[in-house]
């Protein structure tokens, strides 16, 4: 079991969800980050730029970790992705982190890959690790990078590293744009919510299953139970766009009629089937996402509504 954990990116929404379960369970959690994690007894350092040298001066000397868990990224609101910002902290910074933990004393080392690291897939066949990977779109080509050579630094040092690449999460702490906060907040004051045909299908995980996914992760590669390598962290099963906003819908006792299905063009670059498949990740630690997607949206409304 892990005892010590450093965390970067806990300040994002899979981050402060992430240090609230490593927490509740009795884990020491240091995050360091630009912005700090608003989670109860976390230990945060703030930097002004994720390099690597402001990262080892926060840490500071003779602190030493079970392991590390790097979720810190750029470009994950697509509205912001500068090509310099996502070389330098996608790709370039992520051995680094690999090297930085070997120096901290971890056992193991998590990287939160994305489901963009994945060229466009041809079928409606779910994802495979070992699909071919993005050298087009700079955000999902520079992730890529990063975990391949995350993975070849491991590799020579001998210290466990594995990517969990995660498909499309969702659950409580989302940030108000996306799609199931904003459907939330629209459908409850009645207003119409202008939608793509929504025939997009995607993988949607709850936010709580990701988590575990790697935790479970960080644990049986520091336990050297399961391999180095790239793993999914996905439910393998597909909902459409559409489908996932009907079941906002029906979850608040909404008028369907609100969802305007159609009525924004769909974007160039919207792919029309991106779904993974978890079985390697299952196969080697027994982890599986234990959440339906009509279940994580109840959970989610729930609590959005408790904190309203």
């Amino acid at each position: 079991m892990l005892s010590r954990v450093l965390l970067t990116g806990g300040s994002g929404f899979v981050g402060r969800r992430l240090a609230q379960m490593l927490r509740r369970s009795g884990v020491d959690v240091t995050n360091i980050g630009r912005r700090p994690c608003p989670v109860d007894g976390v230990d945060n350092r703030i930097v002004a730029a994720l390099s690597i040298e402001s990262m080892t001066e926060a840490i500071g000397k003779n602190n030493k970790f079970d392991g590390l868990i790097h979720l810190a990224a750029s470009g994950v609101n697509p509205g912001s992705r500068d090509p310099l910002d996502l070389i330098e902290v996608n790709a370039a910074l992520a051995p680094k982190i690999v090297m930085l933990a070997a120096d901290l004393g971890c056992r193991a080392v998590v990287i939160a890959g994305s489901s963009a690291e994945y060229h466009a897939p041809q079928t409606d066949v779910p994802l495979v690790e070992d699909a071919p990977l993005e050298m087009q779109k700079l955000y999902g080509a520079t992730k890529a990078a990063g975990s391949i050579l995350a993975l070849a630094s491991g590799a020579a040092i001998s210290l466990p590293v594995a990517i969990g690449r995660l498909f499309n999460v969702f659950g409580p702490g989302e940030a108000p744009h996306r799609l199931l906060p904003s459907l939330a907040t629209n459908l409850r004051a009645g207003q119409p919510v202008r939608l793509s045909a929504g025939t997009q299908v995607r993988d949607f995980i709850y936010v709580d299953d990701a988590c575990t996914g790697l935790i479970a992760l960080a644990e049986a590669l520091s336990e050297h139970r399961m391999p180095s390598g790239a793993y999914n962290l996905a439910t393998g099963t597909g909902h459409s766009v559409a489908q996932f906003a009907r079941t906002v819908a029906s979850a608040i006792d909404a008028d369907e009629s609100l969802l305007q299905l159609g009525a924004l063009p769909m974007r160039a670059d919207d792919l029309p089937y991106v779904v993974g498949n978890p079985d390697r990740l299952k196969q080697a630690c027994g982890w599986s996402a234990a959440t339906t997607l009509i279940d994580g949206i109840r959970r989610t409304l729930d609590e959005l509504e408790r904190t309203s």
